[in-house]
């Protein structure tokens, strides 16, 4: 039997050189694509993440003039800062212009959170900001705490509750940590809808330790298991008097906050919260309650955000309390409100 004619391996080179070429075409474009890709997700976990946000220029640039002559009082947009007088003594702090440099830099730092807390919220506070430094602070150097002032009164019939200022306290210590300042600023604008404790404080360490990535306070594996039960058969959550608290039950209570509202965020989506409290502001109800919102209230909007009933799922957390309501039971327990007060007022007038 003859043998095959065998090709010129020459022949056979230049023969392969076109599916080479192709072969490197769609690898090199593979790549490009890949690179691509690569980018693409860095750039949005840049965009989620507010510590890569909070280090951008801000919006607002830093003007020098608006630092007085002697270093203790600055202001920018969004923000007042002073040094209080036991800081001022400090060695760090006690030239005028070691004052001068660290406020220029503690504003443009502050007003950068601020604009990736304006993003992550899509609303904030109209007032400014007024923040104290301190060596310490209620005799302590490590605590912060961020105060709201309101203005009551009656308005065509109505009560009515606005802010008139708000104001942070940080001891330099914990103004140094970057996830504390950011937990703070969540209450500065947060706290304008007056929602309950737990609720406030969930917010804050959702935001210090999934953007911020300064929390110290891990989520809990279960939240049916990891509940606290007082006396009464209810959730503890329910009954915390918020931050100022020294309780055994002060540290549950702030991971447990943390992992209920990272809860429903993971389910419903990053822009839950956002929806929640332009719900809230689109009502203007909450600026008629006498004191923070009742949970059932956060729950109508938690379940219009959501697009569910959400009270089966608080009742299984063994908030007993909840019940469901529809915007109308808001209104009529609003206006409940209006009208007692406005009895209240006529019979002190008569006495």
């Amino acid at each position: 039997m003859r043998g095959k004619k065998r090709r010129p391996i020459v022949a056979n080179f230049w023969h392969l050189i076109p599916m080479l070429l192709v072969a490197a075409l769609v690898f090199n474009g593979c790549t490009a694509l890949e690179e691509a890709r690569q980018r693409r997700e860095k750039r949005l976990l840049e965009e989620r993440n507010a510590s890569s946000l909070m280090l951008k220029t801000p919006k607002s640039e830093i003007d020098p003039d608006n630092i007085t002559e002697d270093g203790l009082f600055g202001k920018s947009d969004h923000y007042t800062i002073k040094f209080a007088e036991d800081l001022q003594q400090l060695p760090a702090f006690d030239e005028i212009d070691e004052r001068e440099e660290f406020i220029l830099g503690a504003l443009g730092y502050m007003e950068s959170l601020y604009d990736a807390m304006h993003e992550l919220f899509g609303f904030h506070p109209e007032h400014k900001i007024h923040v104290t430094l301190h060596d310490t602070f209620r005799d302590s150097r490590l605590g912060a705490f961020t105060t709201t002032q309101y203005r009551r009164g009656m308005i065509n019939g109505r009560y009515v509750k606005s802010i008139e200022g708000i104001s942070m306290d940080f001891p330099m210590q914990m103004y140094e940590k970057h996830g504390v300042r950011a937990h703070e600023l969540t209450h500065a604008f947060t706290n304008i809808y007056y929602i309950p404790v737990w609720f406030s404080e969930g917010i804050a360490v959702l935001i210090q330790t999934e953007y911020a990535k300064g929390g110290l306070h891990r989520k809990y594996d279960s939240l049916k298991a990891d509940a606290r039960i007082d006396i009464n058969g209810k959730n503890e959550l329910e009954n915390w008097g918020g931050h100022t608290e020294n309780s055994p039950l002060t540290q549950w209570r702030y991971r447990y906050a943390y992992t209920l509202v990272a809860e429903l965020w993971e389910r419903y989506g990053a822009d839950f919260y956002i929806k929640v409290f332009e719900l809230m502001e689109a009502d203007g109800l909450h600026q008629q309650l006498e004191d923070l919102m009742p949970t059932s209230i956060l729950v109508y909007y938690l379940s219009e955000a959501a697009g569910e009933d959400l009270v089966p799922f608080f009742r299984k957390l063994y908030f007993n309390d909840v019940r469901q309501l529809t915007k109308a039971d808001i209104i009529r327990y609003v206006e409940g409100l209006n009208q007692n007060r406005r009895q209240s007022n006529q019979n002190r007038r008569r006495r």
